[in-house]
């Protein structure tokens, strides 16, 4: 299977990759988008592949395409507005690991989620994992994925290759609901993004949509509930 990357002549030696999926939560998704947003970066580029999703939408005034390249400084963005093809799931993964290793770039940060059910306590926010050849671990103030979990999908894909080739790469994974989408795990996956990149990404807005989720969420119930117990007291009229 082809996956081509068209990206303009900009140079990407020495950059880091962000990118993430429609995980769980599709908490990678929503903290990439969040960031190409906050920081205004420059569209660079495009991923085709041979079963590209067909769909396609308007986006400030231009068409918005499945997969955009971004990049703000020394940070490039691999944004998936669609996931791929389950039958490309793989291949995509290891063709922009393989990308990112032959363009010269110094690291990735990947973002994904772990199921909310899993969280020992309310107090645990977030886990990671890192290749063998990521900065010092035990500096960056994160707690490591407990033996006996697993991560799946196309992070996996991607960290298996960038450990088979030495390369550094952290991913993040905070708590995040397996049924709907998540902002709040997404505004925890940005803070710690923040932390140990420099950037500086306001994540209040994705701390109102979470709000906002909440209480829509909340409202639904209620009205179920109502409901319920109209349709109960109609089976005694």
């Amino acid at each position: 299977m082809a996956i081509t990357f068209h990206v303009d002549n900009s140079s990407l030696k020495g950059c880091s990759l962000i990118t993430g999926f429609h995980g769980l939560g599709a908490t990678g998704f929503i903290s990439v988008k969040h960031a190409v947003t906050s920081l205004s970066a420059d569209l660079i580029g495009y991923i085709e592949t041979d079963r590209i999703p067909p769909f396609v939408s308007m986006e400030e005034k231009r068409l918005s395409l499945p997969f955009e390249i971004y990049k703000k400084d020394k940070f490039v963005f691999v944004l998936t507005n669609v996931p791929p093809h389950p039958k490309e799931r793989q291949s995509f993964s290891k063709a922009l690991a393989e990308w990112v290793i032959d363009e010269g770039f110094s690291s990735s940060y990947l973002i994904g989620g772990l199921d909310s059910r899993l969280r020992p306590t309310e107090n645990d926010k977030i886990r990671c994992t890192v290749t063998k050849k990521f900065k010092d671990v035990e500096g960056l103030g994160i707690p490591l994925l407990e033996k006996g979990l697993f991560v799946v999908g196309p992070l996996a894909v991607m960290l298996t290759y960038f450990e088979i080739n030495e390369f550094p790469a952290i991913a993040l994974l905070p708590y995040a609901n397996p049924t709907r989408p998540d902002p709040m795990a997404a505004s925890i996956a940005v803070e710690n993004l923040n932390k140990l990149t420099n950037l500086t990404m306001d994540v209040s807005q994705l701390i109102t949509d979470a709000q906002r989720i909440e209480m829509e969420i909340q409202e639904f119930n209620k009205q179920r509930q109502d409901r319920g117990k109209i349709d109960q007291h109609t089976l005694y009229l």
